[in-house]
């Protein structure tokens, strides 16, 4: 399926890429954060108690969901990339059925910080009983593989990869 490995991105521009990508998470996150205190100081007078579900279904609703849906709808277009990979000059390669493919990739990639957050948020909730524990060991180990696999493969491909048949290439085009 891949064949020319010439046109593999690089592992340095790929963690780069990643770190982007990050860094614009972590500003939406942080944006969030605001306009959240802000709403709970104008209606509320007050950030309200929330259980244990409620605020896994806030943590899902409001970071989670939105950053897969926004990185499918990047690297699923005709430009296949993300922030950080546009800088960087990547796109994800698709043999064919770009949207599915993108959205399977990105339940995947995201799929340890989704479990760290179980983790955390049971752990707050229920003393970090074996249950918190187990979701944030698994969210780790997972965080590891990925990056163990880019490290360690010839093709740098990860388990999103693999799952949903993609690979971060290089992108030769004057625009990125």
């Amino acid at each position: 399926m891949f064949d020319n490995l010439q046109t593999v991105a690089t592992r340095k521009r790929r963690f780069i890429a990643l770190f982007i990508d990050w860094i614009c998470i972590s500003a939406y996150l942080i944006l969030l954060l605001g306009i959240m205190q802000l709403v709970y100081l104008l209606v509320f007078n007050e950030t309200p108690t929330f259980s244990s579900g409620q605020t896994q279904l806030i943590s899902t609703l409001t970071s989670v969901i939105p950053i897969i849906i926004l990185f499918s709808l990047m690297e699923g277009s005709a430009r296949a990339s993300t922030f950080g990979k546009r800088i960087k000059r990547l796109k994800i390669s698709y043999p064919d059925h770009p949207k599915t493919r993108s959205i399977i990739r990105n339940i995947v990639k995201f799929l340890p910080w989704q479990l760290g957050h179980m983790g955390v948020i049971h752990g707050m909730y229920h003393n970090f009983n074996w249950v918190a524990m187990t979701l944030l060991s698994t969210s780790m180990l997972l965080a590891f593989l990925y990056i163990m696999m880019v490290l360690v493969r010839r093709d740098y491909r990860h388990v999103a990869d693999l799952i949903a048949g993609t690979m971060v290439v290089k992108n030769n085009s004057l625009h990125p």
